[in-house]
């Protein structure tokens, strides 16, 4: 290979080597932070020094002298302990923790190392670093591990990813894996057994050529018995001689003919058995080398879980279980997102501060458990657990009220289980405030996306005092899977068996329209009916319309049953996924491609996006006539308070590009006369101000009696737990930090609260 190859895969082999290294420091410090001094803090220093040199000497292989200066102050550090070894401190793991921070950030984009505030970045933490080296850093020059430099805050996330965690804490699962020689030794023999398959086929095309040659012969012989003398006058007597001979021919043709075809459907049924059993066991074992150990995973939560919960000021234990379990690389991927989302959650939500578990009679530390276990041959067992607050049904039920996502009739006759259910729905949430780590009530929303878009389940349980668990069930590989083959509007798809409830056959006279929907009554039940064509925005057919019988599948489980009308229900197979590449990864009622035996393309459709959209069409002229209604109804006022000029300009121009009427005041006290003179349906206030700052306004505003409900969103650069706190006590309904703000996620969170 040239220059320029070599160079890349240089590039390509040091991505994975440091991303392994960067890996062993991470894990090697969040370990040594609870050590106590001995032989196992020796050896965690021996190990993690051991890795941070290995990383300086990969980075310096290919000229990356910014990882390798912050790995250099690194090792200088390991290198003073493992001379004298000592207890390390929460502070000192702080600096640490940064700097993996740091080079996590240059390894995942070279092009910002290269920036003034990449290159600022790393001096601030190199001089902390030879600090903590020389025994002599003040504690008080550390703070909380800040999620990027201070100086300079990070550009907004796009709108698209505002609802996925942070870009720092997504894995870095490498376009590579490493496999066993053992894997790959028995994958070779078994891809060197397919070369007597080759053969064979090849085989068996001459055998066939050679058959149809025989056809060939055959209809010379019966052309020329049809004109023997070349004349195609009447009959003759030549005619005559030359079909007995036809026919005495023809006799022992056909046995030959026979016997030759005999033999080859009994070597073609020998070897389909033979071919069979070596294409199933190729295809396991090459399964086998996209199966990742949960290691691979869940050795990102220990760091998480340290600096969030020391944001949080609270004392968490987390116990990981099943590192060795292995699963598809592609769900490991997948889940990344959604494991994130409850571990944020059960740390936000869940677990206590210490002082409120001690109020309770708990330990002062909290337990998160992750636990992976592998179930019934092909599926595996993910639970997230912790022995915190549990999950107030109340309070999950007036959220769903507040977002017409339930009655007040139903929330009255819920049962604890369905109430608990209720958290999956977007936008439902148990949060008093909304913040940079939770409180949109999306966090569930994605992690049942995710789950159910890899073909699983997921359950909750939950005590009052006692904690959360969420479970869910997974399948070992994406590959292959059983599937409902239908049809509709002419068209045919696949629907996972595991999401198919129940399959019909009803009277179309028996369909019945209760409140404008069409239902249908199965097992002494109402089930809301859609037509699969329609949902799928396809015309449908004269067969659908006319015929007097339909066809049906229910999908979904309990209260969220839905029958969708199909042309035909074909049959049950096994089918190979074909995952959607760009930019059709991800499309509305689709999640994946097959091919089915007779070489067919077919979607596989996503049965959740089918019950969404299912309930959107069923009421979709209500949704239309609603639609009129917001355009003609009033624009929402605003107030914005704040003092920086530059500040309010630029918060009222996103708003009134919004479509919202925007009014501006320099402080709370100006904020607050204006509330009292004028209706407005939302304020936006900075938290520090003269006169009078956010915090108090915000107080002042839940004091009023006219103004207690008036929904209050405070922007401001305060980011510590005690002013989110203040916040809350204050009475605010949303917190935004500005170091992250987006005006995206400003605008999402003013139509929930002014909907």
């Amino acid at each position: 290979m040239d220059n320029d190859e070599f160079a890349l895969k240089l590039l390509e082999a040091f991505a994975t080597e440091a991303g392994e290294h960067l890996a062993a420091i991470t894990g090697g410090v969040i370990e040594l932070e609870k050590t106590p001094a001995g032989d196992r803090l020796k050896e965690l220093i021996e190990t993690t020094f051991r890795a941070a040199h290995s990383l300086k000497g990969a980075a310096h292989a290919v000229n990356r002298a910014d990882v390798e200066a912050v790995c250099q102050a690194l090792e200088g550090v390991f290198s003073v302990w493992k001379r004298r070894p000592r207890t390390v401190s929460a502070e000192e793991c702080d600096v640490l923790n940064v700097a993996i921070d740091v080079v996590s950030r240059q390894l995942k984009d070279p092009a910002y190392s290269e920036s003034p505030q990449s290159r600022q970045e790393s001096r601030d933490i190199i001089l902390k670093l030879r600090a903590v080296e020389s025994g002599q850093m003040p504690r008080a020059d550390v703070a909380t591990r800040p999620s990027a430099p201070a100086a300079a805050p990070p550009p907004p996330v796009p709108a698209a990813a505002q609802h996925e965690p942070a870009e720092t804490e997504k894995a870095a699962f490498a376009e590579t894996v490493r496999v066993p020689v053992a894997k790959m030794n028995s994958l070779l023999r078994k891809a060197e057994g397919m070369i007597g398959v080759k053969l064979a086929t090849r085989r068996y095309a001459a055998e066939l050529q050679s058959v149809g040659a025989l056809v060939d012969t055959w209809r010379a012989e019966w052309n020329k018995t049809r004109d023997p003398a070349g004349t195609k006058n009447g009959r003759t007597m030549e005619n005559g001689m030359a079909l007995a001979s036809f026919i005495e021919w023809n006799r022992d043709f056909m046995q030959d003919f026979e016997d030759r075809l005999a033999v080859l459907a009994k070597n073609v049924r020998a070897d389909e058995r033979g071919v069979s059993s070596a294409v199933d066991d190729l295809l396991a074992e090459a399964k086998d080398l996209l199966l990742l150990p949960f290691a691979a995973l869940l050795d990102f939560f220990p760091k998480q879980v340290r600096d969030l919960s020391r944001e949080e000021g609270k004392e968490i234990d987390l116990m990981l279980q099943g590192r060795e379990v292995e699963i598809d690389k592609r769900i490991l991927e997948e889940m990344k997102d959604a494991l994130i989302h409850l571990v944020r959650n059960a740390i936000d939500h869940g677990c206590e501060k210490p002082d409120a578990r001690a109020a309770q009679g708990k330990p002062p530390k909290s337990t998160l458990t992750i636990a992976v276990a592998r179930r019934d041959g092909n599926r595996i067992a993910i639970e997230v657990s912790d022995d915190g607050a549990g999950i107030d049904v109340e309070k999950v039920k007036a959220s769903a009220l507040r977002h017409g996502e339930i009655t007040e009739t139903e929330a009255a006759q819920m049962t604890r289980e369905a109430a608990l259910a209720l958290i999956f729905q977007s936008g439902v949430t148990t949060s008093a405030i909304i913040t940079d780590l939770s409180g949109r009530g999306l966090g569930m929303a994605i992690v049942r996306e995710k789950v159910e878009r890899l073909g699983g389940q997921i359950s909750i349980y939950s005590e009052p005092g006692m904690g959360t668990i969420f479970r869910m069930l997974l399948p070992v590989t994406l590959a292959t899977f059983q599937g409902i083959v239908v049809t509709a509007a002419t068209q045919t798809f696949v629907i996972p068996t595991s999401g198919i409830e129940q399959i019909a056959r009803v009277k179309r006279a028996a369909i019945r329209s209760v409140e404008n929907r069409p239902t249908v009554i199965l097992n002494d039940r109402v089930v809301s009916l859609a037509a699969l064509a329609d949902v799928l925005e396809l015309p449908p057919t004269p067969t659908q319309q006319d015929s007097p019988m339909v066809e049906i599948i229910v999908l979904g489980t309990g209260e969220k049953r839905i029958a969708f009308v199909v042309d035909e229900v074909v049959n049950e197979q096994e089918v190979l996924v074909k995952p959607l590449t760009r930019p059709l990864v991800r499309v509305r009622n689709v999640s994946s491609a097959a091919v089915l035996g007779a070489g067919t393309p077919v979607l596989i459709l996503n049965v959740a996006d089918l019950l969404k959209s299912a309930a959107k069409f069923a009421g979709s002229t209500r949704l239309a006539a609603n639609a009129a209604d917001k355009e003609k109804a009033p624009k929402k006022r605003v107030l914005v308070a704040d003092d920086s000029v530059t500040s309010r300009m630029l918060l009222k121009n996103i708003l009134e590009a919004a479509g919202y009427v925007v009014t501006t005041a320099v402080d709370g006290v100006e904020a607050f006369g204006a509330l009292q003179r004028e209706k407005f349906d939302l304020l936006v206030t900075d938290g520090e101000m003269p006169r009078m700052d956010g915090f108090v306004l915000t107080g002042k505003v839940r004091a009023d009696r006219k103004l207690a409900d008036l929904p209050v969103i405070i922007v401001t650069a305060l980011g510590s737990t005690e002013d989110r706190d203040r916040g809350i006590e204050a009475g605010a309904n949303a917190y935004i930090v500005k170091s992250t703000f987006d005006q995206n996620n400003l605008i999402d969170i003013m139509r929930k609260l002014i909907a």
